[in-house]
Protein backbone atom coordinates (compact mmCIF):
# COMPACT_ATOMS: atom_id res chain seq x y z
CA UNK A 1 0.00 0.00 0.00
CA UNK A 2 1.29 3.41 -1.09
CA UNK A 3 1.52 6.37 1.26
CA UNK A 4 -1.34 7.56 -1.35
CA UNK A 5 -3.77 4.85 -0.21
CA UNK A 6 -3.02 5.31 3.56
CA UNK A 7 -5.18 8.36 5.25
CA UNK A 8 -2.83 8.01 8.41
CA UNK A 9 0.64 7.84 6.39
CA UNK A 10 -0.54 10.02 3.19
CA UNK A 11 2.40 12.37 2.48
CA UNK A 12 1.41 13.71 -1.17
CA UNK A 13 1.42 17.27 -1.90
CA UNK A 14 -0.54 20.05 -0.55
CA UNK A 15 -2.48 22.75 -2.71
CA UNK A 16 -4.02 25.63 -1.76
CA UNK A 17 -7.95 26.69 -3.01
CA UNK A 18 -10.07 29.70 -2.92
CA UNK A 19 -13.56 29.13 -1.65
CA UNK A 20 -15.60 32.71 -0.86
CA UNK A 21 -13.24 34.91 1.06
CA UNK A 22 -11.57 31.89 2.51
CA UNK A 23 -8.09 30.02 1.16
CA UNK A 24 -8.12 26.39 2.29
CA UNK A 25 -5.13 23.97 1.89
CA UNK A 26 -5.82 20.31 0.85
CA UNK A 27 -6.07 17.89 1.28
CA UNK A 28 -8.69 17.78 4.30
CA UNK A 29 -8.47 16.15 6.90
CA UNK A 30 -11.45 13.77 8.41
CA UNK A 31 -9.89 11.89 11.03
CA UNK A 32 -12.83 10.69 13.30
CA UNK A 33 -16.08 10.07 11.41
CA UNK A 34 -19.56 7.87 11.81
CA UNK A 35 -20.10 5.95 8.76
CA UNK A 36 -22.77 3.78 7.42
CA UNK A 37 -24.38 3.02 3.69
CA UNK A 38 -25.98 0.13 1.59
CA UNK A 39 -25.87 -0.72 -2.05
CA UNK A 40 -29.14 -0.91 -4.14
CA UNK A 41 -30.24 -2.22 -7.71
CA UNK A 42 -31.77 0.17 -10.62
CA UNK A 43 -32.79 0.28 -13.76
CA UNK A 44 -29.30 0.70 -15.84
CA UNK A 45 -30.97 2.26 -18.91
CA UNK A 46 -31.79 5.06 -16.21
CA UNK A 47 -29.06 5.26 -14.36
CA UNK A 48 -26.86 5.62 -17.76
CA UNK A 49 -28.65 8.30 -18.56
CA UNK A 50 -28.09 10.10 -15.39
CA UNK A 51 -23.71 10.21 -16.01
CA UNK A 52 -21.95 13.45 -17.46
CA UNK A 53 -19.72 11.45 -20.02
CA UNK A 54 -19.64 8.38 -22.17
CA UNK A 55 -16.46 7.72 -20.31
CA UNK A 56 -18.03 6.63 -17.24
CA UNK A 57 -20.64 3.12 -17.75
CA UNK A 58 -23.15 1.87 -15.12
CA UNK A 59 -21.24 -1.10 -12.88
CA UNK A 60 -23.75 -4.43 -13.51
CA UNK A 61 -25.03 -6.88 -10.92
CA UNK A 62 -24.92 -10.33 -11.93
CA UNK A 63 -28.46 -9.92 -13.05
CA UNK A 64 -27.53 -6.93 -15.30
CA UNK A 65 -29.21 -4.29 -13.06
CA UNK A 66 -27.12 -1.21 -11.92
CA UNK A 67 -26.44 -0.36 -8.68
CA UNK A 68 -26.66 2.41 -6.51
CA UNK A 69 -24.65 3.47 -3.29
CA UNK A 70 -26.11 5.36 -0.29
CA UNK A 71 -23.47 6.39 2.09
CA UNK A 72 -23.99 8.81 5.49
CA UNK A 73 -21.18 10.48 7.38
CA UNK A 74 -20.94 12.56 10.36
CA UNK A 75 -17.58 14.27 10.13
CA UNK A 76 -16.80 15.06 14.09
CA UNK A 77 -13.40 17.01 12.84
CA UNK A 78 -12.18 18.61 9.53
CA UNK A 79 -8.79 19.90 8.88
CA UNK A 80 -7.04 21.85 6.47
CA UNK A 81 -2.75 21.04 5.69
CA UNK A 82 -2.50 24.64 7.06
CA UNK A 83 0.19 24.45 9.49
CA UNK A 84 -1.34 25.13 12.14
CA UNK A 85 -4.08 23.27 10.46
CA UNK A 86 -7.14 25.70 9.95
CA UNK A 87 -10.66 23.43 10.99
CA UNK A 88 -14.17 23.26 9.13
CA UNK A 89 -17.55 23.73 11.24
CA UNK A 90 -18.39 19.18 11.87
CA UNK A 91 -21.27 17.97 9.82
CA UNK A 92 -23.41 15.83 8.63
CA UNK A 93 -23.22 14.51 4.78
CA UNK A 94 -24.96 12.22 2.58
CA UNK A 95 -23.79 10.03 -0.98
CA UNK A 96 -26.44 9.05 -3.08
CA UNK A 97 -24.17 7.75 -6.40
CA UNK A 98 -24.09 5.27 -8.99
CA UNK A 99 -21.29 2.93 -9.01
CA UNK A 100 -19.72 3.18 -12.13
CA UNK A 101 -16.48 1.65 -14.26
CA UNK A 102 -14.73 3.78 -17.10
CA UNK A 103 -15.38 2.35 -20.16
CA UNK A 104 -17.39 -1.07 -21.12
CA UNK A 105 -16.64 -3.84 -18.51
CA UNK A 106 -18.68 -6.96 -18.11
CA UNK A 107 -21.13 -8.52 -15.82
CA UNK A 108 -18.83 -8.78 -12.34
CA UNK A 109 -19.41 -8.92 -8.47
CA UNK A 110 -18.25 -5.13 -7.80
CA UNK A 111 -19.24 -5.87 -4.26
CA UNK A 112 -16.59 -7.76 -3.35
CA UNK A 113 -14.25 -5.03 -3.61
CA UNK A 114 -15.82 -2.94 -1.07
CA UNK A 115 -14.18 0.04 -2.22
CA UNK A 116 -16.87 1.21 -5.33
CA UNK A 117 -15.99 3.97 -8.00
CA UNK A 118 -18.29 6.35 -7.88
CA UNK A 119 -20.53 8.80 -9.36
CA UNK A 120 -21.44 11.62 -7.53
CA UNK A 121 -25.64 12.27 -8.10
CA UNK A 122 -26.60 13.92 -4.72
CA UNK A 123 -24.83 14.92 -2.13
CA UNK A 124 -26.51 16.61 0.57
CA UNK A 125 -24.52 18.61 3.99
CA UNK A 126 -25.73 20.41 6.75
CA UNK A 127 -23.36 23.07 6.62
CA UNK A 128 -23.18 25.79 3.43
CA UNK A 129 -19.60 26.22 4.32
CA UNK A 130 -19.28 21.93 3.01
CA UNK A 131 -21.93 22.77 0.32
CA UNK A 132 -19.57 25.52 -0.73
CA UNK A 133 -16.45 24.09 -0.71
CA UNK A 134 -17.17 21.15 -2.23
CA UNK A 135 -18.95 22.40 -5.48
CA UNK A 136 -16.35 24.90 -5.92
CA UNK A 137 -13.10 22.33 -5.83
CA UNK A 138 -14.79 19.12 -6.71
CA UNK A 139 -17.77 20.11 -8.36
CA UNK A 140 -19.91 17.56 -5.26
CA UNK A 141 -23.29 18.45 -6.20
CA UNK A 142 -24.38 19.31 -2.64
CA UNK A 143 -27.52 21.25 -1.26
CA UNK A 144 -28.06 22.27 2.43
CA UNK A 145 -30.19 19.57 4.18
CA UNK A 146 -31.31 17.78 7.81
CA UNK A 147 -30.14 15.08 9.19
CA UNK A 148 -31.13 12.79 11.96
CA UNK A 149 -29.32 9.83 13.12
CA UNK A 150 -29.92 6.93 14.85
CA UNK A 151 -27.16 5.25 16.76
CA UNK A 152 -29.11 2.36 18.39
CA UNK A 153 -27.06 -1.11 17.33
CA UNK A 154 -27.57 -3.34 16.12
CA UNK A 155 -29.63 -1.41 13.47
CA UNK A 156 -28.55 2.43 12.79
CA UNK A 157 -30.58 4.75 11.22
CA UNK A 158 -30.54 8.24 9.07
CA UNK A 159 -33.25 10.41 7.81
CA UNK A 160 -32.29 12.79 5.15
CA UNK A 161 -34.71 15.66 4.53
CA UNK A 162 -34.72 18.82 3.60
CA UNK A 163 -36.72 21.15 5.71
CA UNK A 164 -39.93 19.41 6.65
CA UNK A 165 -40.06 17.19 3.28
CA UNK A 166 -37.72 13.85 4.04
CA UNK A 167 -35.56 12.62 1.44
CA UNK A 168 -35.25 9.16 2.43
CA UNK A 169 -34.34 6.95 5.60
CA UNK A 170 -31.31 4.48 5.53
CA UNK A 171 -31.26 1.77 8.15
CA UNK A 172 -28.23 -0.99 8.30
CA UNK A 173 -28.21 -3.89 10.54
CA UNK A 174 -23.79 -4.98 9.86
CA UNK A 175 -23.50 -8.75 11.23
CA UNK A 176 -20.66 -11.20 11.09
CA UNK A 177 -17.11 -10.61 12.16
CA UNK A 178 -15.21 -7.57 11.76
CA UNK A 179 -13.48 -6.16 9.12
CA UNK A 180 -10.44 -3.85 8.59
CA UNK A 181 -11.08 -1.77 5.58
CA UNK A 182 -7.89 0.13 3.99
CA UNK A 183 -8.83 0.31 0.09
CA UNK A 184 -9.01 3.98 -1.67
CA UNK A 185 -12.87 5.19 -2.32
CA UNK A 186 -12.79 6.53 -6.49
CA UNK A 187 -14.84 9.45 -6.73
CA UNK A 188 -16.04 10.87 -10.08
CA UNK A 189 -17.40 14.50 -10.29
CA UNK A 190 -18.57 16.86 -13.30
CA UNK A 191 -16.93 20.61 -13.02
CA UNK A 192 -16.73 23.22 -15.19
CA UNK A 193 -17.10 21.07 -18.29
CA UNK A 194 -14.20 18.48 -16.97
CA UNK A 195 -14.64 15.33 -15.38
CA UNK A 196 -12.79 14.93 -12.22
CA UNK A 197 -11.61 11.77 -10.61
CA UNK A 198 -10.50 12.19 -7.23
CA UNK A 199 -9.07 9.14 -4.91
CA UNK A 200 -9.67 9.47 -1.48
CA UNK A 201 -8.05 7.51 1.26
CA UNK A 202 -10.17 5.57 3.65
CA UNK A 203 -9.19 3.27 6.57
CA UNK A 204 -11.67 1.93 9.24
CA UNK A 205 -13.15 -1.54 10.58
CA UNK A 206 -16.73 -2.46 9.94
CA UNK A 207 -19.28 -5.42 9.57
CA UNK A 208 -21.13 -6.40 6.82
CA UNK A 209 -24.57 -7.14 6.20
CA UNK A 210 -26.17 -9.20 3.07
CA UNK A 211 -29.81 -8.84 1.87
CA UNK A 212 -32.92 -7.34 3.08
CA UNK A 213 -32.76 -8.34 6.39
CA UNK A 214 -29.62 -6.23 6.58
CA UNK A 215 -31.49 -2.87 6.18
CA UNK A 216 -33.73 -0.84 4.15
CA UNK A 217 -34.55 2.19 1.85
CA UNK A 218 -37.34 4.50 2.37
CA UNK A 219 -38.11 7.48 0.05
CA UNK A 220 -39.80 10.05 0.59
CA UNK A 221 -41.90 12.70 -1.68
CA UNK A 222 -38.60 15.63 -2.75
CA UNK A 223 -37.30 15.58 -5.57
CA UNK A 224 -33.92 13.47 -5.39
CA UNK A 225 -36.36 10.38 -3.88
CA UNK A 226 -38.36 11.04 -6.94
CA UNK A 227 -35.44 10.98 -9.15
CA UNK A 228 -33.96 7.28 -7.65
CA UNK A 229 -37.71 6.35 -7.25
CA UNK A 230 -37.69 6.95 -11.57
CA UNK A 231 -34.22 5.16 -11.38
CA UNK A 232 -36.29 1.72 -9.88
CA UNK A 233 -33.76 2.15 -6.94
CA UNK A 234 -34.84 -1.36 -4.69
CA UNK A 235 -35.57 -0.54 -1.38
CA UNK A 236 -33.83 -3.87 -0.01
CA UNK A 237 -30.15 -3.73 0.00
CA UNK A 238 -27.45 -5.85 -1.77
CA UNK A 239 -25.40 -5.28 0.82
CA UNK A 240 -25.03 -3.15 3.78
CA UNK A 241 -21.86 -1.35 5.13
CA UNK A 242 -21.92 -0.66 9.48
CA UNK A 243 -18.64 1.31 10.08
CA UNK A 244 -17.46 0.81 13.97
CA UNK A 245 -14.27 3.29 12.73
CA UNK A 246 -13.89 5.11 9.88
CA UNK A 247 -11.43 7.97 8.83
CA UNK A 248 -10.71 9.48 5.29
CA UNK A 249 -8.52 12.24 3.66
CA UNK A 250 -9.85 14.50 0.81
CA UNK A 251 -7.08 15.34 -1.87
CA UNK A 252 -7.85 17.86 -4.97
CA UNK A 253 -9.25 15.95 -8.04
CA UNK A 254 -7.85 15.63 -11.22
CA UNK A 255 -9.45 16.31 -14.77
CA UNK A 256 -10.25 12.90 -17.31
CA UNK A 257 -12.18 14.46 -19.64
CA UNK A 258 -14.77 15.95 -20.58
CA UNK A 259 -18.50 16.35 -19.44
CA UNK A 260 -21.63 17.58 -19.42
CA UNK A 261 -22.54 19.68 -15.82
CA UNK A 262 -24.02 18.29 -13.23
CA UNK A 263 -25.76 20.21 -10.40
CA UNK A 264 -27.69 18.17 -8.97
CA UNK A 265 -30.92 19.33 -6.76
CA UNK A 266 -29.35 23.04 -5.79
CA UNK A 267 -31.92 23.05 -2.66
CA UNK A 268 -32.74 26.57 -0.68
CA UNK A 269 -29.59 28.73 0.51
CA UNK A 270 -29.40 28.02 3.97
CA UNK A 271 -26.20 28.36 6.38
CA UNK A 272 -26.86 25.54 8.01
CA UNK A 273 -29.14 22.63 8.73
CA UNK A 274 -30.38 20.53 11.65
CA UNK A 275 -27.76 17.76 12.17
CA UNK A 276 -28.71 15.15 15.14
CA UNK A 277 -27.45 12.26 16.63
CA UNK A 278 -29.80 9.84 19.22
CA UNK A 279 -28.51 7.16 20.93
CA UNK A 280 -30.41 4.47 23.44
CA UNK A 281 -31.92 6.52 26.26
CA UNK A 282 -30.89 10.31 25.21
CA UNK A 283 -32.59 12.92 23.37
CA UNK A 284 -31.55 14.01 20.12
CA UNK A 285 -28.09 16.19 20.22
CA UNK A 286 -27.85 18.81 17.63
CA UNK A 287 -24.23 18.67 16.48
CA UNK A 288 -24.90 21.51 14.82
CA UNK A 289 -26.09 24.22 17.61
CA UNK A 290 -24.08 26.74 18.49
CA UNK A 291 -22.92 26.17 22.68
CA UNK A 292 -24.68 28.23 25.00
CA UNK A 293 -22.52 29.92 27.43
CA UNK A 294 -23.40 29.58 31.23
CA UNK A 295 -22.60 31.36 33.95
CA UNK A 296 -21.49 30.50 37.21
CA UNK A 297 -23.78 28.70 40.03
Amino acid sequence: MTHRDDPDEWAGATSAAQVGNRVLRLPLRYPENACLASVHTADPEAVAAALPSPELRPARWVDGRALISVAAFRYRAVTTADDPPGVLAPYGELAVAAVVTRGPAPRLLPLLRRRLPLFVLHLPVTTAEARDAGRALWGFPKFVADMDFAEERPVRQVTLAEGSTTVLTLRVRGTGPVLSDRRPAVMYTARQGELLETVVPMAGRLRLGLGRRAGGLELGDHPVARELRAMDVSSAPLVVFDYLEHRSLLPPGRPIGPARDHPGHRGADRESGRCTVRHPGTPPLDLCARPVATGPR
